[in-house]
């Protein structure tokens, strides 16, 4: 999915009236890093894109993933709202159904074990890595005293 985040970005300030020194004096951010993220050159943090979206009272998915272009302040910000009441009705049902809670358990349950996989497999390596240094390490140690025990 093509991400729309930096059109949608200058289409909201401009649909707000904003201008580049306005909005980055608000968010508390530079007027440059405005233009680059409006220009595709940076990706602001996760902090700045929240503070973005609480400012123009939208979703990150919609920034992102919507496109703007088409549409009025108002559609932008009611898209948002119905979002909102869907995810609330939808979590609701999800927090409220123990078989939901279980599945919800087991998918973390199931990426903390990815991870621990992650962890362990790059700690092998680095123990590999490091057994292949001390070898290494041996070899020079015996060169060099084989080559002080010839002087």
């Amino acid at each position: 999915m093509e991400n729309k985040f930096s059109a949608n970005l200058r289409i909201l300030r401009k649909k707000n009236k904003l201008t580049l020194e306005i909005l980055a004096k608000t968010l508390g951010i530079s007027k440059s890093a405005i233009s680059d993220y409006e220009n595709g050159h940076t990706f602001p943090s996760l902090d700045v894109c929240e503070s973005i979206c609480q400012y123009f009272g939208i979703s990150l998915d919609d920034l992102q993933n919507s496109d703007f272009t088409e549409m009025s302040l108002e559609d932008i910000q009611g898209l948002a709202k119905n979002r909102n009441t869907e995810r609330i009705d939808r979590d609701k049902n999800d927090f409220s159904d123990p078989t939901k809670q279980l599945e919800f358990q087991n998918k973390l349950l199931h990426q903390q074990v990815q991870g621990l996989e992650i962890q362990l497999q790059l700690v092998k390596q680095l123990t590999e890595s490091k057994i292949s240094e001390i070898t290494s390490l041996q070899i020079q140690i015996r060169l060099l005293e084989e080559k002080l025990g010839n002087s």
